[in-house]
């Protein structure tokens, strides 16, 4: 079934005066239009509900309440306990409500279920679902714009397209005749006073076990065959290993490689598949993906660009074909529990001994084309902007003076996503734990990591369930000692002999091969210059770019032709330092994704592979 939905904020509105003449509205005098979500009636109050909420059997029986339709257990847990009885739903989901005076629209934790693009006077389940509202003009929002160039994504409520906003995950959007505002489900406060229990390391290890258990049996249902996507980590490794304890069917794995690559994680997934009886399978990498690249930018919506999203995308192509039931996937693990201590350790360690303004200081210096070559300068502006900016989402894009070549910034808005960001901190532990709520939860799991995930299995009609973002285990890390999430000093952790995950890795560790916990930690991104290899591929791309719109509406289009010079130059090397490669594929990455972007949504350009568009 067709899963799509247009609403209107005004009750008195009929949605048939507002969509184009090819969508025909069961009926086109309510104020709503939509096929796949469920829908529950109580007196004036309408809620439509489209879910995969895996603890929908707990809710019934702690509300005594066994309706047939989910809807109607979700309606009776809001109207008991309210909006924040809302957070205890577990799973993938967007509710809204319909009262005589408002809408109330209520996404999940984690931004797993279907977001929601609005402006003052409609709403869709779609971001290209807004065109098929007449009053529609498509026109790009710099804001966005801009913000995508140098960090890869647009934080909700932003977007690439003016007057037009999203819900961010984990909140409400309330909306009446005094206007629009925002709830948090989920809140810092709530974290920073959560009372942190004495446990020991058995008893911590012992819950945690039983709740990953019993996370994989919520997702994983009845089912007979179960999927997994296999890197070769722990996330991955502690999937397959608890999945086999609780699942005693067939386990499809489904791992992914890169061609000519010696840091390849495929010997060491292909270890874990043979240890716990799984029927694995394999896909190797060698940069053609980028051919796919506009069919990824129409279900992404946004522009969007990550180290790992074409990985994600070669994965879901895989498991597509095996019409699993249900696939287990990795994701949030790291950020759960709280990634990057050692920035976090050194960016405490600095603000406490007084180097910060020195820091600073360096940092505004360094924001020109000096420290854009591969050179010492680049490494120590690209590590120092790690650790000063320890709270920010790192910049793998473009930089402010680049960005300041190709627009007018002085004319252009700052997007606000920074601005809410604690700028004082009492200890380790409340730093810790600010980085985990501001940069992991809001912005790499719920903005980058889980919605590439989501969007991306939905594009190929996978059930992809992330075992790891289960809100019992969410709620035990909040309450778990930091030091059984991280373990190791603000000492140790500088020196880069801090532990992550520390309990999951207590608990995984003895189930895997050896080979696999004893080598370092790789990360699942790919090496983003293979989509680049090809020279003429290449010269295609700077041509479609040079003589695009989007090029057409920078200030300055010399400094393009400046960036496909130094492109070449990287190209035609050897021994460039991987992170100085990562981030100039990542910023030519970027200026193919927002041009893509700009014809298709603005220019109203509609082609097929990437190579349609470079012809």
């Amino acid at each position: 079934m067709k899963t799509f939905f247009y609403g209107l904020f005004s009750t008195t509105g009929q949605i048939g005066n507002h969509l184009v003449a090819d969508l025909k509205p069961t009926d086109p005098h309510s104020a709503v239009y939509c096929s796949g979500y469920e829908l529950a009636i109580r007196g004036s109050r309408q809620m439509y509900v489209h879910q995969r909420i895996y603890n929908l059997d707990e809710i019934r029986k702690r509300l005594s309440f066994s309706p047939e339709n989910p809807a109607d257990l979700v309606f009776e847990l809001l109207e008991r306990e309210g909006l924040k009885g809302l957070k205890q739903l577990d799973g993938k989901f967007t509710i809204i409500i319909r009262d005589p005076d408002k809408t109330t629209i209520v996404r999940d934790r984690n931004g797993e279920g279907r977001m929601i693009y609005f402006t003052k006077e409609f709403y869709t389940d779609s971001y290209h679902g807004l065109k098929e509202f007449k009053d529609f003009i498509a026109k790009p929002d710099l804001t966005g714009i801009t913000t995508f160039l140098k960090i890869g994504y647009i934080p909700a409520p932003g977007t690439s397209l003016a007057g037009v906003s999203k819900i961010p995950a984990g909140e409400v959007l309330i909306a009446s005749m005094d206007g629009f505002r925002f709830e948090k489900l989920f809140d810092y406060e709530e974290i920073l006073h959560a009372e942190r229990k004495e446990i020991t390391l058995k008893e911590a290890i012992d819950q945690y076990s039983d709740l990953l258990k019993k996370s994989l049996k919520r997702r994983i249902g009845g089912s007979e065959t179960v999927g997994t996507l296999l890197s070769g980590g722990y996330d991955s490794g502690g999937n397959i290993a608890m999945l086999r304890e609780v699942h005693p069917g067939t386990i499809k794995t489904y791992s992914i490689g890169f061609k000519d690559n010696p840091a390849s994680e495929l010997p060491y997934a292909k270890m874990m598949a043979e240890k716990f009886g799984a029927d694995h399978h394999e896909y190797l990498m060698d940069g053609t993906e980028i051919e796919f690249l506009p069919d990824i930018i129409d279900y992404m919506g946004d522009p969007f660009s990550e180290s790992g999203f074409m990985l994600n995308h070669s994965a879901m192509k895989m498991v597509s074909g095996e019409n699993l039931p249900v696939t287990i996937g990795g994701d949030g693990n790291d950020q759960f529990f709280g990634d990057g201590i050692r920035e976090t350790a050194l960016h405490y360690k600095m603000q406490r001994t007084g180097l910060k303004p020195f820091s600073v200081l360096f940092d505004k210096l360094s924001d020109n084309s000096a420290f854009d070559h591969d050179n010492l300068s680049f490494r120590i502006h690209f590590q120092n902007q790690k650790i000063l900016k320890v709270m920010e989402p790192v910049t793998f894009g473009f930089h402010d003076y680049q960005l300041n070549r190709m627009f007018d910034m002085n004319n252009i808005p700052e997007h606000a996503y920074l601005k809410e960001i604690p700028t004082h901190f009492k200890s380790y532990d409340e730093l810790f734990l600010q980085r985990n709520y501001y940069l992991h939860l809001r912005h790499s799991v719920n903005e980058v990591i889980i919605f590439k995930a989501s969007r991306l299995s939905e594009q190929f009609g996978v059930h992809l369930a992330f075992s790891y973002t289960d809100l019992d285990i969410y709620n035990f890390l909040q309450h778990l000692p930091i030091n059984l999430r991280a373990k190791g000093t603000v000492n140790e952790s500088m020196k880069g002999k801090g532990v992550t995950k520390y309990i999951h890795k207590q608990l995984v560790r003895p189930m895997l091969p050896e080979a696999v916990t004893n080598r370092p930690k790789q990360g699942g991104f790919s090496p983003l210059e293979i989509f680049f290899n090809d020279q003429k591929r290449r010269q295609k791309i700077y041509q479609y770019i040079r003589n695009s719109a989007f090029a057409k509406s920078l200030k300055n289009r010399e400094y393009l032709e400046e960036f496909f010079n130094q492109y070449e130059t990287l190209a035609a090397g050897k021994s460039y330092w991987f992170w100085y490669k990562q981030v100039k594929s990542n910023q030519m990455l970027n200026l193919l994704i927002v041009t893509l972007w700009w014809d298709k949504n603005i220019e109203g350009k509609k082609t097929g592979k990437l190579s349609d568009y470079l012809s």
